[in-house]
């Protein structure tokens, strides 16, 4: 059997993208070599990656880049570009293993006797002897150090031990012989070969005699013995012949076989795909620096072709351009890496390809792909502002371009696709930079152009005037815009009443576009401005009775720039008049007075809460007095007296005041016990109207006023009074001042004790006793008369009584 001991070196090997490249012309395996080392990169290796791409195209034998001796003391150990073979593929008996022929006798056959050939080796030892022997018609021995089993045991022989024998200029068989004559002496016939045709016999005899004693050793003898024969000797014919320099072809159908390297053969050659880099710098609007990597196998590029396609295709060669090497005084071709491309239109894309051309053939070629710049933007202008927004314009530049991108505060960015665009949702009153620059390919721009401005600044929040009672006082107060300022504008314009503030465009009667009718609305304007953090103005002196168009800008741009003003009606009051009211019986005269000022007219009001009173509306007057009639009497009225100029109003004079009351009718007081009510009706001038009384009880025994009661009703209720004393009411309209009484009285009743007197008359004379006796009631009666007259309950009466039956 035969083995082929191949070294497995295993390594981590990066697989590059290989191209395989057939060629026809035939050539020998170092001419095919050096063909692809020129042209291409070597000779083409195969593995188990790439032999399905190679094999499935093959129409012939080629040469592959696999040499027995190359690169080593192992055969067929490496490829030609040094990688190890990690992979084969083998036609059946192949590679030949180089073996040692045997010779073989070709006899004729004749009537002789038959040759007969007899080799006897004998190696005898103190142990062993062996003696074998074979006899035929015609016998060969071959000898110990047969190639041909030389050849066979080599092939079961490690690669080590073939390496120690090739030192030793050896075979195995001598080895093995030398071993065995150290060990004992055997006798060996060889293996007879007979052939019916040999007539004569040849005869070898050998014998070795080998005997291995303490300092003895016993030497062989050989004898030869010849008969004439007819036959000769030729080596064995093989199959497959041994080729000692062999190269390895690629059959047709894909397995391998060696052969003579000088044979012309087509071959194989692959080259790894070249991906080289290229640089584009120094881009402008029309031009651009290119530059790229050398290709493989430089000294063998003719040159580079460089193909540009865009809206301008360009096609040239690159060269090599000479160097002076001043060390070596010599002049050196190198090759031109690099171009300057013009004449490009701006913001455009353009492809590269640069070529690599080596031995006529195209390599593959390196790619890139760039964008002109773009041109920079003319006549950028901001055409319009509104406090949220600002609309941008510029002309067309020249070239190409994706869109159009602008940038402005905390770099914020915005497309744009056309030469008009409106930036929205802006801060009023804030300066804005816009930078605006053409773009291609979302990210390459332009030269940008930029240009600066301020929105318009927002209006104040909820201008209002303050109410106050200075009629020469305007005060007016707002709170701070959305967005930014640097200060306010107010204005003051005086107008007549009928002018209406819708807008405010302050306007003088210098100005020659108003009518005269317009000019005759307007007086004197005054206008200030104050700083951001002012939000509230007082202006003094003014006229009283006067309307005003109030007006307040935000400004900003170092308050150059104004915002819509925002108008407001702003008035002082007329003056307010001094009023005097003089009430009468059952009506109320009012009287004023107006120091300096405007009026119109005069609004004169009289309310009271007593009880509806018509008519409610104002009464109109030029004069400064008015009356009201037919009023009722003890109520409460409140006169208000508004002065008015055109629609302006002052703060009313109010004066409040009672028209004399009447007492009120039928009092009527009735005694319960020790508890007296009081009921009345209200005063038939009041009739109708709500009033309030006051009812006080007294008692004139006890000199005393019990309580006073005051009450909007017609009745009163006094209890826990003085039993049997006799109390007085009286009862009055309370209106700013009272009314004359209602009187009326009642007596509680007594709770009754009986004082007895008694008079003792020691008069002989009755007579006497009864005068004396009527003398003291009278006296009695008289003295009790005068001091409880009606005011409390007595009684003083007679009575006879007998004492001691007398």
């Amino acid at each position: 059997m035969n083995t082929l001991w191949l070294p497995l070196l295993l390594s981590s090997v990066i697989w590059a993208e290989e191209l395989y490249f057939p060629q026809l012309p035939n050539a020998t395996w170092d001419e095919a070599r050096l063909y692809c080392q020129s042209c291409f990169k070597e000779l083409t290796t195969i593995t188990s990656r790439n032999v399905h791409l190679i094999v499935k195209n093959l129409s012939s034998d080629y040469w592959i880049g696999l040499r027995k001796s190359y690169n080593g003391s192992f055969p067929w150990a490496a490829w030609s570009n040094g990688d190890p073979v990690t992979y084969q593929n083998w036609y059946p008996g192949h590679p030949v293993p180089n073996k040692e022929k045997k010779l073989i006798p070709i006899c004729f056959s004749t009537t002789e006797s038959p040759l007969s050939t007899v080799i006897t080796a004998t190696t005898s030892s103190p142990m062993t002897s062996l003696q074998t022997s074979t006899v035929t018609s015609a016998t060969v021995t071959s000898p110990m150090n047969s190639t041909m089993f030389q050849t066979e045991k080599e092939e079961d022989t490690c690669p080590i031990l073939i390496d120690i024998l090739d030192y030793l200029n050896m075979t195995c068989y001598e080895l093995e012989g030398a071993i065995n004559m150290c060990n004992r002496t055997t006798t060996v016939t060889p293996k007879t070969t007979t052939y019916s045709t040999t007539p004569k016999v040849t005869t070898f005899s050998t014998t070795f005699n080998a005997t291995t004693t303490e300092g003895a050793t016993t030497e062989g003898t050989t004898t030869e013995s010849t008969t004439t024969s007819n036959c000769i000797f030729e080596p064995e014919p093989d199959p497959e012949q041994y080729i000692e320099d062999a190269c390895v072809v690629l059959l047709s159908f894909g397995m391998w076989k060696e052969e003579d390297c000088n044979k012309s053969l087509p071959y194989i050659c692959y080259e790894e795909r070249f991906f080289g880099q290229i640089y584009i710098s120094n881009v402008s609007t029309s031009a651009a620096n290119l530059s790229w990597t050398e290709g493989p196998g430089a000294e063998n590029i003719s040159h580079y072709r460089v193909e540009i396609t865009g809206d301008k295709n360009q096609t040239f060669n690159q060269t090599f351009i000479q160097t002076f090497n001043q060390t070596f005084n010599q002049t050196f071709n190198q090759p031109d890496l690099s171009e300057r491309i013009e004449n490009l239109t701006a913001g455009t894309r353009y492809s590269v390809q640069v070529f690599p051309v080596k031995c006529g053939r195209d390599l593959n070629p390196q790619n890139i792909s760039f964008y002109t710049q773009p041109s920079d933007v003319q006549n950028l202008a901001i055409v319009d502002r509104t406090t949220v927004s600002a609309e941008l314009s510029w002309s067309k530049p020249d070239g190409n371009r994706d869109f159009y991108l602008v940038t402005f505060i905390n770099d914020e960015k915005h497309k744009c696709l056309s030469e008009e665009c409106t930036i929205m949702n802006l801060i009023p009153g804030t300066e804005y930079k816009f930078t605006v620059k053409a773009v291609v390919n979302e990210t390459f721009g332009g030269v940008p152009s930029s240009v600066s401005d301020y929105t318009i600044p927002s209006t104040v929040k909820n201008l209002t005037q303050i109410e106050l009672y200075d009629s020469t006082v305007i005060q007016a107060s707002w709170e701070k815009p959305d967005g930014r300022c640097s200060g306010y504008r107010y204005c003051l314009e005086e107008v007549k009443h009928h002018h209406e503030c819708t807008k405010c465009n302050i306007i003088t009667k210098s100005n020659s576009t108003m009518s005269s009718n317009s000019k005759a609305d307007f007086y004197n304007t005054f206008c200030k401005i104050v700083e951001n953090t002012t939000h509230f103005i007082n202006e003094t002196d003014k006229s009283d009775g006067s309307m005003f168009c109030l007006c307040v800008a935000v400004l900003t741009k170092n308050n150059t720039l104004s915002g819509d003003m925002l108008s407001i009606v702003a008035y002082t009051r007329p003056k307010t008049v001094n009023l005097i009211l003089t009430p009468g019986p059952q009506a109320m005269y009012a009287s004023w007075t107006l120091e300096k000022g405007k009026y119109e007219t005069f609004e004169v009001t009289i309310n009271t809460t007593a009880y509806v009173y018509m008519p409610a509306e104002p009464i109109k007057t030029v004069n400064f007095f008015k009356t009201f009639d037919n009023l009722k009497a003890g109520v409460h009225y409140t006169v208000s007296v508004v002065t008015r100029n055109g629609n302006l109003t002052s703060i009313p004079a109010l004066k409040e005041g009672y028209t004399p009351p009447a007492k009120p009718n039928n009092v009527k007081a009735n005694a319960n016990g020790t508890t007296i009510d009081v009921s009345w009706e209200a005063p038939n001038e009041s009739e109708g109207a709500k009033m309030n009384y006051s009812v006080e009880c007294y008692t004139a025994f006890w000199n005393k006023s019990e309580t006073t009661q005051y009450t909007p009703g017609t009745n009163a209720k006094f209890t826990d009074l003085k039993p049997g004393t006799r109390y007085d009411f009286n009862v009055r309209v309370v209106a700013g001042n009272v009314s004359d009484p209602a009187t009326d009285h009642a007596c509680t009743e007594p709770k009754k004790r009986t004082l007895v007197l008694t008079m003792l008359c020691s008069s002989e004379k009755p007579l006497h006793c009864n005068d004396t006796r009527d003398a003291l009631f009278e006296k009695l009666e008289k003295n009790f008369t005068a001091k409880f007259q009606n005011n409390v309950h007595w009684n003083l009466s007679w009575v006879k009584r007998k004492i001691n039956n007398i």
